[in-house]
């Protein structure tokens, strides 16, 4: 696991550009739970927000209703699809400023956020790592990178 932290926020927002399609390329499912600690600062991310909002309570309005069923928050898990590209770009805007973003392969998880708007975590082989942060940097953002386990 390598845990990547930028200088600011903006760089993370680079680096999470570059991670949207090596994690489509390796089929995982990304998650967003669409809630924030802080507003949404720009018009980009709140737009980001209101179209990621508007998906999810579609997919909520289109399921089939259980009577009997508890109540799930629409907002909550909300997954994206990282084959359309507009929503890997809403993915590469809210994922460091949500209250939780994840991805999984199967039942392993290979990236998710540490409650910081400049650090996230990534599971994914040495090379796409290695890729990542060259691709990061060549974006421009100031990025640090740390092995860990």
């Amino acid at each position: 696991m390598h845990y990547f932290e930028g200088a600011s926020a903006r760089d993370v927002s680079l680096l999470l550009q570059q991670l949207a399609p090596e994690l489509e390329a390796a089929g995982a499912k990304a998650l967003l739970d669409l809630y924030a600690d802080e507003p949404m600062g720009d018009q980009p991310s709140k737009d980001a927000l209101r179209a990621m909002t508007d998906i999810a309570e579609h997919a909520c309005s289109a399921a089939p209703r259980r009577r009997f069923s508890r109540s799930r928050d629409p907002l909550m898990g909300v997954e994206v699809d990282l084959h359309d590209r507009v929503q890997a770009g809403h993915f590469a805007l809210l994922a460091r400023r949500v209250i939780n973003a994840e991805a999984w392969c199967g039942d392993r998880q290979v990236f998710g956020t540490v409650e910081s708007p400049t650090r996230v975590w990534v599971d994914l082989p040495e090379a796409v790592i290695e890729s990542l942060l060259a691709r990061g940097r060549k974006a421009g953002a100031e990025l640090r990178s740390r092995s860990e386990g």
